[in-house]
Order: structure tokens, then sequence, then C-alpha cells
């Protein structure tokens, strides 16, 4: 692979110009770069070499590109183009320089449980995006969770790592297991991977972030893959409350452990129980030469010393299942290539065996036994006499010895040439049994029956490796020679073996997911109102527990309780005190009297005036309703009258809101010598005054 410094200044993709390394790995080396066509500051990762010439990683390559360019979340790296040159596959991302959390642990640093479940529910939540889209990341770890300048996370190299995996013998030595330390037991054991594998990783992840160490790390490969195989993370005081949450996440049955969303669900409800966060200490980008913002390294990079230990030992941990049954050639040949070892040409005998074919069976070469000494080889004389000397009493035996080995090898002759030619009818004449262990049975039907034998079912078997209707063993090995019209009997797979569904009504909802996974169920949460159940936890489920057993993979309702139902507070202006209060406390609210009343014109005193929160809005069960009682109507001074005309002192009563009524025989054209009340007394708004008038 050419070197950083050559790279520095070379223009690729005709619009990519490298302008300073960034980062470099086994398989890549980053650089920061410039678009040229859109001049925008962009990063460049230029694989291995050596890939360009594998045609079937290029492929590979080209559908994880696409793939991956087409992910747009704010915790996802984005792809903006991808290409090949001669040099190199290269992928076009965006410059990120906050460091990477590889160079943050590296500076020794510890993140605080808050800092932590950020972190993870933010990486968390790309990888629910990325898995909704079927996309596995498959090789999460510190060097792959980037920062931006505000320290929010990004995920890196979406696609890539699966390619690459593929593509590991055309990777230098050791590559393939360079992150071990982060792989999820099923990698281990080389079986199917789902999405859980990249929860296993970022649990492992963040337990180092929090305690410095990663759980199950060994010295060798293949001690650091089998030390996690059926363990459980081990625990630590510094976990916290993010204990429970990471065992969860790294359960070894895939099944049983929580999903990316639920991940991101349970740290981001945890974050915001916890103290605010501090900012992280990014190990920020340094552009200049020797800069390793994007150093593709962890802590578990193995020199080539440890991958060839450890190659027995993991090829023991392949398939720790099937340890004692035979191993298929093509499957053989695959693991070992997968571990870098080469496999030694075999085709398969005619017994079903594995024979190298360096094994080459040779006719040993005829010996000549020369003549014993005194004794002259056969020669026919004239006379018959065979030889020298007199031998004459001896030719009656040996004729008849002679006699009897030649009936007894035209017997032996007559039966091998009869067994060969059975033979050989058998070879010219027979049909070879096709391979159908795992076709649908009406695809192995028509198999066999091409082949001019017949085909019968056995019997039907639960297994959970092998889909319901597929064939899950044949009575004839493939590639037998036998006659036309045998009978090739087989065994139908019923599929995994039903379940019974437990019971975790009135359980908190992640331990009754757990649950769930545990008996290879599928939990579906449907969340619901319920007056008696708290909040979070099970109310009931479907189907009930008491029902019949269920396939496996099989959906489980669970009905989560939201609580009680809302509640809507009814309009209480005008009610008295005692009523209203009676009327919310019916209906699951608390009425309580405002400390001060109200005065009101409208509302007699002792009715409520004001309520807090108003009329018809929904609040939730048990809130405090705060009533304003009146204190009827308000208090006004009877203004000066006296000596004013009528017209003068009936406006000013009007401006005090009070009423009047005149006495006297000034009648309307007079004048008020005394009132009742009398001026300057206090009285209700809208009392009624006594004009006398002379």
């Amino acid at each position: 692979m050419p070197s950083i410094t050559e790279q520095v200044g070379r223009v690729i993709g005709g619009r990519f110009r490298l302008l300073a390394p960034i980062g470099s790995g086994a398989s890549s080396q980053v650089f920061a770069a410039v678009d040229t066509r859109l001049q925008r500051r962009v990063a460049v990762k230029v694989l291995h070499p050596s890939l360009a010439n594998d045609h079937a990683f290029l492929r590979r390559f080209r559908a994880e590109a696409r793939l991956a360019a087409s992910l747009d979340h704010p915790h996802v790296m984005r792809v903006f183009d991808w290409g090949e040159e001669e040099a190199g596959p290269f992928l076009v991302l965006e410059l990120l320089t906050g460091g990477s959390l590889r160079a943050l642990l590296d500076k020794g640093a510890k993140l605080s449980h808050a800092q932590t479940a950020a972190l993870g529910s933010e990486a968390a939540a790309g990888l629910a995006y990325a898995h909704r889209r079927g996309i596995i990341h498959r090789d999460i770890k510190p060097g792959n969770l980037l920062f931006d300048e505000d320290g929010h996370v990004r995920i890196a190299d979406f696609g890539v790592a699966r390619a690459i995996a593929q593509a590991s013998l055309t990777e230098p030595l050791g590559v393939m297991f360079g992150t071990a330390r982060y792989a999820s037991p099923e990698q281990a054991k080389g079986t199917p991977l789902d999405d859980r594998t990249d929860v296993y990783s970022l649990a492992l992840v963040l337990y180092e972030a929090l305690t410095g160490q990663v759980p199950f790390s060994a010295e060798t490969v293949s001690g650091t893959l089998m030390a996690r195989i059926d363990r459980t993370i081990p625990p630590a005081r510094e976990l916290g409350p993010l204990a429970p949450i990471l065992a969860a996440a790294a359960i070894p049955e895939p099944l049983a452990r929580l999903d990316a969303a639920g991940l991101a669900d349970e740290l981001s409800q945890l974050e915001r129980q916890l103290p605010q966060r501090a900012p992280l200490p990014l190990v920020h980008a340094d552009l200049g030469p020797g800069a390793s913002m994007w150093a593709d390294r962890d802590a578990t990079d193995l020199d080539p010393g440890h991958v060839l230990a450890g190659h027995t030992a993991v090829l023991q941990a392949v398939d720790l299942e099937r340890a004692d049954a035979p191993m298929p050639h093509d499957e053989l040949v695959d693991d070992l290539t997968v571990m870098g070892l080469a496999a030694a040409e075999a085709v398969p005998a005619v017994d079903g065996e594995l024979t190298p074919m360096s094994a080459q069976v040779a006719t040993p070469p005829a010996r000549h036994v020369p003549a014993a000494e005194g004794h002259a080889e056969d020669s026919e004389s004239p006379g018959g006499v065979v030889g020298s000397g007199d031998h004459r009493g001896l030719r009656p035996q040996r004729r008849r010895r002679g006699r009897l080995i030649a009936a007894v090898a035209l017997v032996i002759a007559l039966l091998a040439g009869g067994a060969v030619a059975a033979f050989l009818q058998l070879r010219v004449t027979g049909d070879l049994v096709p391979s159908v262990d795992h076709q649908p049975v009406g695809m192995a039907r028509a198999m066999l029956q091409t082949a001019g034998l017949k085909f019968r079912i056995g019997a039907k078997k639960y297994d959970g490796h092998v889909p319901s209707g597929d064939v899950l063993s044949q009575s004839l090995p493939a590639g037998r020679r036998v006659k036309a019209g045998t009978v090739v009997i087989v065994i139908e797979s019923l599929g995994p073996a039903p379940v019974a569904v437990p019971d975790v009504k009135g359980l908190p909802q992640l331990l009754a997911r757990r649950l769930i996974a545990v008996a290879h169920l599928r939990a579906i949460p449907e969340l619901v109102y319920s007056e008696t159940v708290h909040p979070g936890h099970v109310i009931s489920e479907s189907p009930l527990p008491s029902s019949k057993r269920v396939p496996r993979g099989s959906p489980v309702i669970l009905y989560i309780s939201r609580g009680p139902h809302p509640r809507i507070v009814p309009p209480l202006q005008g009610v008295p005190l005692q009523t209203a209060e009676k009327d919310l406390a019916k209906i699951g609210l608390v009425g309580k009297q405002a400390p001060n009343g109200q005065y009101s014109t409208t509302v007699p005193a002792g009715d409520v005036v004001a309520q807090d929160p108003a009329a018809r809005l929904s609040v939730k069960r048990g809130t405090t309703v705060l009533l304003t009682v009146s204190l009827g109507k308000p208090y006004v001074k009877v203004p000066p009258l006296f000596g004013l005309s009528v017209k003068k002192a009936e406006s000013a009563l009007s401006a005090a809101g009070l009423a009047y009524q005149l006495v006297g025989v000034g009648g309307q054209h007079g004048f008020v010598y005394a009132t009742s009340p009398s001026s300057g007394q206090s009285v209700r708004e809208g009392t009624t005054v006594v004009l006398y008038i002379v």
C-alpha cells in the first residue's frame, strides 16, 4: 500500500484532492481532502490496493457502498461518494473534527454515567435506524465512533466492515481479528448474525468507556473469542445505574438481548434522570502531519504471531454445537480459508469420506524373484523332462496340486469377475443421488424423480436450524451411485419446536421483554392506559400464557401501562366550594381553595369564581385544581353629595356603582341636603343610597 506521504496531493475520482493524512489502519488510509467541484472539505478513505483485484470484494463493496450512501441520520456518518481506482477502492465521507472515542480513551479518560448514557443512546439510535433498513455494521468499536465539534457521535464504516470481512484472504495477516474484543458470541461461534450483534459490541464499548477495561479480553484471539461464549458481562462498581441496561444488551443469547431501539430508549430514559452531563473531553483533529484523528486502531490489534497461535482454538470455536458431527467438505475448506490456513485439496470418495487428492493409490511394481540356486527355470525338453534331476515321483502330486490351485483360481476369478461386472454395471447404469438437504420438500421430490429415484417422506421432526417444509436429512448420501428406482427416504423439518408463552403480567417492561426473548419469541409493546397498573409495567399479554404453545419467533403483544387515563377538568365557576371539591374527587382530581378570595359582581360570595387548571384541559389523575372563592361584590365609599343638584348627585352615584332613591319635596329640581348611608361610608357596590331633597 503506498505510504501516506506519497498519497498527499493526489487527486482521486477526478475531483477529490488529498490534503493531509488523518488516520491509517491495516485495511485503509484516511485523508482530509477537498472536493474541487463543490469546494467543500471532506474525508476520503482509501482501502488497501490488494482489494482492487478482488472482484468478489468489489461486487460486495459496490453494493455495501450504495447502502451506506443511502443512510441519512444525525448519528451515522454520511457517505457522499465512492469509487474505484488502481490504488484501491475509496469512500468520500463527511469530515468530522471531534476525534474518536478510541482517541479519547487512549488519553486515559473515563466517561461519567451521564456522558456514557448520552453517547450510548445516540449510537444506539444510529444503529436502530440502520437496522430498520436491513443493514448490520458488524464492527462496532471505539475507533468507529467519531464526534463532531459539538460532541455528538457518528457511527463510521457502515457496509465496509462486512465487505472487508468477506475479503479477509486479501487482507494483511491479523486484520480479521483486529477487534476481537468487541465481537459478539455469535461471531465467535461463526453462527449467522443479526442486528443484535451490533448491540452486544456497543455494550462492550460502553463498558470500556466507564471502567477503562474491556470484559473477556485475553492475550490471544481464540482466548478472547472463547471467553464470552455463554457468559454474561462481569459486574463492576463503575457501571452504576447503567449496569442492568448493559447486562441486558450483552446477554450471550441474541434473541434475549435488547435490540438497538430498546437500548436507545433505556439509555435515553436514564440520561433524563441523571444530572446534566459535562462536555466530553474531545480529542480534536490536528490536520497537520502525523495526525491520527481516525486511527483505526484498537487495543485489540494483534500481531501475526498471536493470530497463528490462536488458529487451532478458533477452529474449535467455529461451531461448538456440531463439534462431534462430520463437517461437510465445502464448509471445512471455507472455515480453513477464513482462518487464513491452507486447506488440502480433497475429493469425496465413493463412501462419502474425504480423501486427499495427494493420496494416490498405486499398484506396487511386480518384483522378479530369481530362481533358487540349483534350479533352472522351467523349460520343455523333447523327452518331457522338466529341469534337471530326478523328479518323476513328484509329478502326479504336483499336477494334482496344480489342478486344485487352477480350479480355486478359476472360481475366484469367476466370482471376482462377476463382482467387477456388477460393480461396473452399477457404475455405468446407476444414478447419482442428488443432495436435497435443506431443500423444500417439493423441490427435493422433483430433484430425486429427475435423477430416476423414488421419493418418500419417512418422518417429520422439529429442528431449530432448518425451516419448516425443508428436508432435514436424507437416507442415502449425496454423490452415491445407486440403481434406478431406488427409494430415498427424507426427514421433513417442522421448523423450531413450539414454545410456551411466559407469564409476564405485572412485570416491568424491560424484564418482560427479556423473558419473552429468552423464550425465543418477539415482544411487541403497546402502550395503553390503566387505572390500576403502575406505568411501565405489563397489564396483560396476547397470546395468554395459558394458551397452547406457539411457533418460535411468534409475536407476543405486551400491553404496557401508560398510567391512568387523563382527566378533563370540569367547569366549576359559580359552584359552591364544597360541591366543587366533591365533583373533583369523583373523577380522581383534588380540589384546593386558593389562599385569597376574589370580589365579583356576578358570582355570589362563597362560590367558585376562578380555577387553575382551567376548565376542559386534560390533566393526569391526582392533579390538584386550585379553586378561588368569590368574596361577593366589592366595597365602595358613598361620595360627598350635600348641596348637589339631583342631576349631579345621580351622576356621582352611578360613577361609584351605587343606585339611588329620592325622598323629599324638592323632586327632580331640588338639592341634596342629606344621604343614607352618609357620605364617606363604605358599602357594597350596587347598594341603594337614599337622597333627601329640598
